[in-house]
C-alpha cells in the first residue's frame, strides 16, 4: 500500500513530465541549429533567423500562458496539464516531419502553446495537491525533469549528430513526441486538486481527492482550512486580470511577475540556448568540444539540483535565492570583466586573446550553471505560486509565467547578436540584473513551514496595516 505521500510524489513525478518535454527541447535545439545535417536539410541559418527559430517557442509560450489560467480554472488543473500535452505532441510531430524552415517556425510556435499551457498549470497543481512538510520538493519536481531533460537532450543530440541524413536532426523531436504520449496517457490517472475542487463547489469531491492523498486523520482539518480560506461571495467565480491587479493583492501579484521576470534576466537561457557558442567564443573551437562542453553543463544542473530537490524545505525560500543569486552576480561580472579586457573579433568570431581567461570563462560557466540550479530554478517559482491564494492562484500564475516567457524570448532572441557584437555586455547586463533581484529577495518575508492558508492570512495581515505596494509590502517583511 502506498503512503499518501508516496501518491504524490509518485502524481509529481508524472505530471512533471511537462518539465521534461521543455528541457529536451530547451537541451537539443541549440546543438540541431549547429549540425551541418541540419545545414543540408534546411539551410545555413543566419543569426537573426536563428534567434527567431530559436525564440519562437518561447512567444507562443507566453500567448498560451496568459489564457492557461482561465483554462484551468474551467476545466480544471488535470485537464489544463493534458491539453497543453496534447498541443505539445501535435507540434513536436510536425518539428519530426517538417521540410523547411517555415514549417519547423510553425511547429515550434505550436510546441510552445502545449508547453506554456502544461508547464503554467502544472506549479499550481503541485502546490495545491502537497503537503505543508513536501510542498516545496513536491513542486521542485517540475524543474528537476526540466534540468534532467536539458541534460538528456544535449546528449540525445550530440549522440544523433554522427547520424547521417536529416534524421540526426529530427530524432530529439521524435524522442520528444513519445514523451508527451506517455504524459497525456498518465494524465487521465491523476486526481484533480482538491482545492480547485472546493473552489468551484464540489465539496464531496474535494473531500474524496484528499482521503487519497492525506492520511484520514488530516482530511477534515484540511478541507475545514480550505473552506474557510475561501469566500463565499466569489465562490465558483474565476478571478479577472482586473482582480488579481486589484488593492487587495497588487503586491503579492506584483511581486510573483518580479520574480519570473528576473529569473530570466540572470541570463541563464543564454548559456541553455547558447551553449555551443559560449564555449567556442570561450576557446572550444572544435563543434566536437563545443558539443560536449554544452553537454557537461547539463551534468552540472542535474548534480545541484538533486540537493534542492531533496532540502528546499528544509533550506526555506529566501536564502537560496539570495546566495545562489549572488554568487551568478558576481560570476558574470567576472566574464564580462574578462572580456572587457581580453575579448576581440576577427571575421565575426570572437575570440579571447588570453588562454587562462579563456580557462576562467569557462569554469565560471558551469559555476554560474551550479548556483542557478539550487536557487533561482528552484525556488522562484515555487515562492511565487506559494504567496497567491487558491481562488486566484491560476490567472495569477499565468500573468506570472507570461512575464517569465516574454523576458526570456527578448533575451534568447537578442542573445547571438548581443554575444557578437558586444561580448561583455550581455555578461554585465545579467550579472547586475541578479544584483537587484538579490536585494528584494532580501527583503521578502519567508513562507517555510506555513500552509497556503496561512501565507495568504501572513501577507493579508501585513497588508492591512500598510500601503498596498510592492516596496512596501517589501520593507515591511524586515
Amino acid at each position: 500500500m502506498i503512503s499518501p505521500k508516496g501518491k504524490i510524489f509518485l502524481i509529481a513525478a508524472h505530471v512533471s513530465l511537462a518539465g521534461l518535454l521543455y528541457g529536451l527541447d530547451t537541451g537539443s535545439i541549440g546543438v540541431i541549429t549547429q549540425m551541418t545535417q541540419f545545414d543540408d536539410s534546411i539551410g545555413r541559418l543566419s543569426s537573426t533567423q536563428q534567434g527567431i527559430y530559436v525564440a519562437s517557442i518561447l512567444l507562443s509560450s507566453s500567448v498560451s500562458s496568459l489564457t492557461s489560467g482561465h483554462v484551468s480554472d474551467r476545466i480544471s488543473r488535470k485537464y489544463g496539464i493534458l491539453l497543453g500535452g496534447i498541443i505539445s505532441l501535435i507540434g513536436t510531430v510536425i518539428s519530426a516531419s517538417s521540410p523547411n524552415f517555415a514549417s519547423l517556425i510553425v511547429a515550434r510556435l505550436v510546441t510552445g502553446i502545449g508547453m506554456g499551457q502544461a508547464i503554467s498549470v502544472t506549479t499550481v497543481y503541485l502546490v495545491e495537491i502537497a503537503q505543508v512538510s513536501i510542498r516545496g520538493v513536491a513542486a521542485c519536481f517540475l524543474q528537476t525533469y526540466v534540468v534532467f531533460g536539458i541534460m538528456t537532450g544535449y546528449f540525445i543530440a550530440f549522440g544523433s549528430h554522427n547520424v547521417s541524413g536529416s534524421l540526426s536532426w529530427r530524432m530529439p523531436f521524435i524522442i520528444q513526441a513519445i514523451v508527451a504520449v506517455v504524459l497525456c496517457v498518465g494524465m487521465i490517472l491523476v486526481p484533480f486538486s482538491p482545492r480547485w475542487l472546493a473552489q468551484v463547489g464540489r465539496v464531496d469531491d474535494a473531500r474524496r481527492a484528499l482521503c487519497k492523498l492525506r492520511p484520514a486523520s488530516e482530511v477534515e482539518d484540511e478541507l475545514d482550512e480550505i473552506q474557510q480560506s475561501l469566500d463565499p461571495e466569489k465562490q465558483q467565480q474565476t478571478a479577472s486580470i482586473k482582480e488579481i491587479f486589484n488593492r487587495k493583492y497588487r503586491s503579492r501579484t506584483s511581486l510573483g511577475i518580479f520574480l519570473m521576470s528576473f529569473q530570466q534576466l540572470t541570463g541563464i537561457d543564454v548559456v541553455l540556448y547558447y551553449a555551443p557558442i559560449l564555449f567556442r567564443q570561450a576557446g572550444f573551437t572544435s563543434q566536437r568540444a563545443s558539443f560536449l562542453s554544452s553537454g557537461v553543463s547539463g551534468i552540472v544542473m542535474l548534480v545541484c539540483t538533486i540537493p534542492a530537490q531533496i532540502w528546499v524545505d528544509r533550506w526555506g525560500r529566501r536564502k537560496p535565492l539570495i546566495y545562489g543569486g549572488a554568487a551568478m552576480a558576481v560570476c558574470f561580472i567576472v566574464i564580462g570583466s574578462l572580456y572587457a579586457k581580453y575579448g576581440h573579433t576577427v571575421s565575426d568570431e570572437v575570440t579571447l586573446a588570453s588562454d587562462s581567461a579563456q580557462w576562467v570563462v569557462i569554469v565560471l560557466i558551469y559555476i554560474f550553471v551550479a548556483n542557478f540550479s539550487w536557487s533561482w530554478a528552484v525556488v522562484g517559482k515555487i515562492y511565487a505560486s506559494e504567496i497567491i491564494p487558491t481562488r486566484l492562484r491560476a490567472k495569477v500564475c499565468a500573468v506570472e509565467l507570461v512575464a517569465n516567457w516574454v523576458v526570456n524570448f527578448i533575451v534568447t532572441f537578442t542573445a547571438p547578436l548581443f554575444l557578437q557584437s558586444s561580448p561583455s555586455g550581455p555578461y554585465f547586463l545579467y550579472g547586475f540584473s541578479t544584483v537587484v533581484a538579490v536585494i528584494v529577495c532580501i527583503l521578502m518575508p519567508e513562507t517555510k513551514g506555513h500552509s497556503l492558508e496561512q501565507i495568504e492570512r501572513l501577507f493579508e495581515n501585513k497588508e492591512s496595516r500598510e500601503e498596498s505596494t510592492p516596496a512596501g509590502l517589501l520593507e515591511s517583511a524586515r
